[in-house]
């Protein structure tokens, strides 16, 4: 990521400090220095503060007060204008710190999730964002390491600003996660469930009672929005020694919502160990390996695509709703993923999937939603 911190010389002393040694050297006041050098006390008084720039003529008057050369005094002017000069104001100061800040969290969108207060100035948010952090200082260049798993893991066009913002939000999640109390992980009561996940699809308040069926497992499931430029539909991942689930809501749709959870609980039971300690799903922009390809197969699996297909085979050319509506009972699933299926092969259009697909956060109780 790039960076726009520079190296900054030492602290250089101009001409009135070296003044000021000769004068202290001699005893001698402002007053008496004006005088000798013909001056009035306002303008040595600026020359001992290095306010006033030493001219030719000066040069030359300090010379022969204090046996130099005026090219002695002219180079320690320079030099210290100089320094002056690359030295960076408050202002350059405020704002490469907020470059810093704003190249590595997408600061507006967290402000408007109230995860970060709104500031006054760039020192106010930076306070804000070390309790959002934990820490007692942000260090850019460990920052930066800590996003180069996501790197690696994701496809060339996630670059190093989408995997700070999505490591942002990954921080986020686990704070998130910390506040829920769930029973001790049952991995076998878990790999039950999974073969059951299509029957609650079909359940009057299925989705609550998977999620509660889902807590009382051990598993934290909860749902946070995901971050501009992060572009996730769910995460799974350990806190301490439970597995949590996490659904954005990214498209709110039931369809969405039951592959989600049917892919992240494939992460717990089949991926999730010392090596792949998470999982970032994006399925627009999916990961190509053997991991998410496994975790892709099992949540088709659970949501019986190849049976959809087979169901219907004989009827895609002249669909109805009430071809759909036979299938889902027949197989025990939700119509909205059956047309989901079918939208995601292209064989019905993208438009259909507005059938049967209800807004799918006003069917999730309140608890499991972030405020």
């Amino acid at each position: 990521m790039a960076t726009t911190q520079k190296l900054r010389p030492a602290i250089k002393f101009g001409p009135g400090y070296f003044i000021k040694e000769q004068m202290e050297y001699r005893s001698w006041t402002q007053e008496e220095l004006a005088e000798v050098m013909g001056m009035t006390i306002k303008h040595i008084n600026a020359i001992l503060k290095d306010k006033q720039t030493i001219t030719l003529d000066t040069a030359k008057v300090l010379a022969e007060v204090f046996d130099t050369s005026p090219q002695y005094w002219l180079n320690l002017d320079a030099n210290y204008r100089l320094w002056l000069d690359s030295v960076p104001s408050e202002k350059e100061k405020q704002a490469e710190l907020k470059a810093n800040l704003y190249e590595r969290m997408p600061i507006r969108d967290m402000i408007a999730k109230n995860w970060i207060p709104a500031f006054a100035d760039v020192y106010e948010l930076y306070d804000s964002l070390l309790d959002f952090w934990n820490t007692k200082k942000l260090d850019f260049d460990e920052w930066d390491k800590q996003i180069t798993p996501l790197l690696a893991r994701k496809s060339e066009s996630f670059n190093q600003y989408k995997a700070s913002y999505t490591y942002t939000w990954y921080h986020k999640a686990m704070i998130v996660a910390s506040g829920y109390t769930v029973p001790e992980f049952d991995k076998k009561g878990l790999e039950e469930l999974y073969n059951d996940l299509h029957n609650y699809t079909v359940k009057e308040n299925g989705i609550n009672q998977f999620l509660e069926k889902l807590n009382q497992l051990g598993v934290v499931f909860f749902v946070l929005p995901h971050l501009q430029k992060t572009y996730l539909d769910g995460a799974a991942f350990y806190y301490q020694n439970n597995p949590v689930i996490v659904y954005t809501a990214r498209y709110k749709r039931i369809d969405n919502f039951w592959f989600t959870i049917a892919h992240e609980i494939a992460h717990i039971l089949k991926h999730l160990d010392e090596k792949n300690t998470f999982f970032l799903d994006n399925f627009r922009e999916e990961e190509v390996n053997d991991l998410e390809t496994e975790a892709n197969q099992l949540a088709a699996e659970k949501l019986k695509h190849q049976e959809i297909v087979t169901y219907l085979k004989t009827k895609i050319n002249y669909l109805s709703t009430t071809d759909i509506e036979n299938c889902a009972k027949q197989l025990a699933i939700h119509p909205a993923l059956i047309i989901g299926k079918l939208a995601f092969d292209k064989t019905i259009s993208f438009a259909n999937q507005r059938l049967y697909n209800e807004e799918v956060l006003d069917l999730i109780d309140a608890n499991y939603l972030v405020k």
